[in-house]
């Protein structure tokens, strides 16, 4: 029998296999969102495992990297065998993984408690670091506008309303997969997605295979709903799917008789019936008058409808928060800023987008934002006070992802005006940091 094989090693023998060439074991850490160690560490048991009765072997080469080695067909079989050990094999999570997993497990069950020994079952680690993984999400729950209770005897669960859990829900999912992996998963669903089978660990994958995604992804296609394709598309198909998972777990949206009366009587409500039309059509389940409100006020959200003049009706001084952004990084950065009109129009055009986002509480994430920061820390810094004068002016913070935003577009007139410093000259020292 091959030595069996857990779950991390499943993703990096799965990656390798839908590789043609030999790949460093850097491409793998970062395909996979691991350490080079890790991947090291964990390849003499996938060589073991293929060395018995597989017709496969590891081949690894210096300066070349890492392949399997044998013919499609055997490869073809590996690929299928390794389909049915997904549910029995031995979970090895990193602490990242293991917070994924933990939002997941809370906000599925949300507002009903889970107990701990729920939670150390699905991660598979003591009951300390079970602790301590519940209290590390804390944090990110209490920024979505949840709480979480512990109740002795019953378990832990997440407080707040339910639009509050499904806008946390898509976050998770959008800081969690990578865009790739998630238009191939709305192409061929969740469950038949190599990359999501590969690139996602094996107790997140759990979650996301309960959500309709490829059923929304094709009711969204081509629509006109959220200004086209991109990612308005993508978070409106993942709500939509969300939507339905918590419908079909008992869980409706909350909303005042006002709201509703607001967000049916709106021109947008019209997409939102066609595409709660498209849900009944294709999947059977007709949402209730409630649930269409909530998907016209996500689409609403986006703010592509009306932006202008919307923004003046309530009264919001985009202008005049432009004017701060830009007096504020022409002091601190460089005063050419101040008469750039490319800046001011992208942070215009963003201002009034972000106000439709924060009225409407449509997630937001920038996959860009830690590399922006670690990249231009003066430019951030710039950013997070120019957020700290517009929660003044909003009456509300801003997430640290729309920060991450002002960051790009301000670093990104820095590189119009040239203002970075060249480099003409590389020093390499062969004695290391002594020198």
């Amino acid at each position: 029998m091959p030595v069996p094989l857990d779950s991390r090693q499943l993703r990096i023998l799965r990656f390798l296999l839908s590789e043609e060439e030999p790949v460093s074991t850097a491409s793998i850490a970062l395909s996979l969102g691991l350490n080079q160690r890790a991947v090291r560490y964990k390849l003499p048991g996938i060589q073991s495992h293929l060395r018995l009765d597989t017709g496969l072997s590891l081949e690894q080469r210096r300066g070349v990297g890492i392949s399997v080695v044998g013919t499609s067909e055997d490869k073809e079989k590996m690929v299928a065998s390794l389909m049915h050990s997904e549910g029995v094999s031995p979970r090895v999570l990193a602490a990242p993984e293991r917070e994924q997993v933990v939002k997941a497990i809370l906000l599925s069950a949300a507002p009903a408690a889970v107990t701990l020994d729920g939670v150390q079952s699905a991660l598979e680690v003591s009951r300390t670091t079970c602790r301590r993984d519940i209290k590390t999400v804390e944090p990110w729950l209490e920024g979505h506008g949840l709480v979480l209770s512990r109740r002795p005897g019953e378990g832990v669960s997440v407080v707040g309303s339910e639009a509050s859990v499904r806008r946390a829900m898509v976050k998770l999912i959008l800081e969690s997969v990578p865009v790739a992996t998630l238009v191939e998963a709305a192409e061929v669903g969740v469950t038949a997605s190599s990359l999501m089978r590969t690139t996602i660990s094996s107790g997140l994958l759990d979650f996301l295979s309960t959500i309709p995604l490829r059923q929304c992804a094709e009711l969204t296609e081509g629509r006109e709903l959220a200004g086209g394709a991109g990612p308005s598309e993508t978070v409106l198909t993942l709500y939509l799917a969300v939507t339905l998972k918590r419908l079909g777990d008992g869980h409706q949206i909350e909303m005042d008789a006002g709201q509703l009366r607001s967000f049916s009587d709106h021109p947008v409500a019209s997409a939102s019936s066609r595409v709660a039309a498209g849900l009944y059509r294709s999947l059977g389940t007709k949402l209730p008058n409630i649930e269409v409100a909530g998907i016209t006020s996500m689409i609403l959200g986006f703010g592509f409808h009306e932006e202008k003049v919307g923004n003046e009706a309530k009264g919001y001084d985009v202008d005049g928060w432009v004017d701060t952004a830009v007096s504020l990084a022409a002091k601190a950065l460089h005063p050419i800023l101040a008469d750039d009109d490319e800046l001011k129009r992208s942070l215009r055009h963003h201002f009034q987008r972000l106000t439709g986002r924060l009225d409407y509480g449509v997630p937001v994430y920038n996959p860009l934002l830690r590399e922006v920061a670690e990249r231009y820390p003066a430019v951030h810094k710039v950013a997070f006070a120019v957020a700290d004068q517009l929660t003044e002016s909003m009456a509300r913070a801003l997430p640290e992802d729309e920060v991450g935003f002002i960051t790009m577009y301000l670093s990104g007139a820095m590189e119009r005006a040239h203002l970075w410093p060249r480099r003409r000259v590389i020093v390499l020292c062969p004695a290391g940091m002594a020198t």
